[in-house]
């Protein structure tokens, strides 16, 4: 019976503050919003902007806040950019350097350009959401050189037709390697799969932010794009032939062909070190040992250079597991016994493909397999 009785008076309790109690919308939108005036962006500052305003609901209940940015000629019915506060319901925002430079970036100013952005905040409760009629506003510096850490090649005149972005090579810092083929269109550069800064080239040549694609014609040869964010260039070269050689002889291991997607490749290649007890391997008079050191020659606008390898380590042979920069190469101007490999026994007297990825893990490195 007690039990029964207390259960009926936490259902008229309920009942009651469910009766008495209304959801008040009613509240104070901003009438002071604060923030600095003047931002010059450096985009390795770890210092915040701080953007706050007053405000609140009539019975002290929590609000959320969404803070809208425009155009300096702006009236934010189109917003570039929108965020909620801190938090979601604190009259503050906090913005980082690299997010206040792509608010000026979509408010349209290029890099080292000064100008306005202008911001509101919108509060919201119960469904029911105000603007503010105030607004603030900052006059933003963009710096001169903004360095991508990482670019990809877009554009009709692409191997994909431009239906999926393809990875440069990242050389350096600022310095950006790919070769493709390129067809009759256009082409452009961003710097993210998606939501990306998009890059493109100027009537003089320079590297621009910009998102209208230029005109490029189609080229027999494989393309090497370089793109230097630094010097704000870019620079077009033309691979007419790659050939993997003997140093001892210069014949021809393997002639290698364009694949697509930055690799070329040659299969079944007859592998036969060059041996002083073989005629058929055309031993030099001089050889009195087995020569098995290579590197690949590279025909570059009609100039004949060096993929080999990068140090100046005299050739060794490779042990079981090399890791991928043993097979890393490095252009240099061309010198018989400089830059070469050895190449492992297990190949000689064998078939196999001969593979060159010219973007592998951000290397460009050769590789062997389908031994037989």
């Amino acid at each position: 019976m007690k039990t029964i009785y207390i259960f009926l008076l936490s259902i008229l309790f309920l009942t009651g503050c469910s009766e008495d109690y209304k959801l008040d919308e009613s509240f104070t939108l901003p009438t002071e919003l604060s923030g600095p005036e003047e931002v010059a962006i450096d985009l390795q500052s770890s210092e915040n902007i701080v953007l706050t305003w007053n405000g609140g609901a009539n019975d002290g209940g929590v609000l959320l806040y969404s803070v809208l940015f425009d155009k300096g000629d702006g009236n934010f019915s189109e917003p570039i950019y929108t965020s909620q506060s801190d938090f979601g319901a604190t009259r503050q925002l906090t913005l980082t350097h690299v997010i206040l430079n792509k608010i000026a970036r979509e408010a349209g100013l290029k890099t080292a350009e000064t100008g306005k952005v202008k911001w509101t905040v919108e509060a919201s409760r119960g469904g029911v959401v105000r603007r503010s009629q105030e607004y603030g506003e900052i006059l933003i510096t963009r710096p001169a050189e903004e360095i991508p850490e990482q670019l990809y090649l877009l554009g009709s005149a692409t191997e994909n037709q431009g239906t999926a972005p393809v990875p440069f090579r990242k050389e350096s810092d600022g310095i950006f390697v790919i070769y493709t083929k390129l067809s009759s269109g256009n082409i452009y550069f961003t710097d993210a799969l998606e939501d990306g800064v998009n890059y493109t080239v100027d009537s003089s040549g320079k590297l621009i932010e910009g998102d209208e694609a230029y005109n490029v014609e189609a080229e027999e040869n494989v393309v090497r794009l370089t793109l230097n964010f630094n010097a704000k260039t870019i620079s077009k070269d033309l691979i007419s032939g790659v050939r993997m050689i003997w140093g001892a002889t210069f014949d021809v291991i393997a002639d290698m062909q364009y694949v697509g997607n930055g690799s070329f490749k040659k299969e079944n290649v007859n592998i036969k070190f060059v041996d002083p007890n073989d005629p058929s391997t055309n031993p030099p008079s001089w050889l009195t040992w087995v020569e098995e050191r290579y590197y690949f020659i590279s025909t570059i606008n009609g100039a004949d250079v060096c993929w080999g390898r990068g140090d100046n380590v005299s050739a060794e042979q490779p042990g079981e597991n090399e890791p991928a920069t043993f097979y890393e190469l490095h252009e240099f101007a061309w010198s018989q016994w400089d830059h070469l490999w050895k190449m492992s026994h297990s190949l000689n007297k064998k078939t196999c493909t001969v593979t060159i990825e010219t973007n592998a893990n951000n290397m460009m490195i050769h590789s062997f397999s389908d031994v037989k």
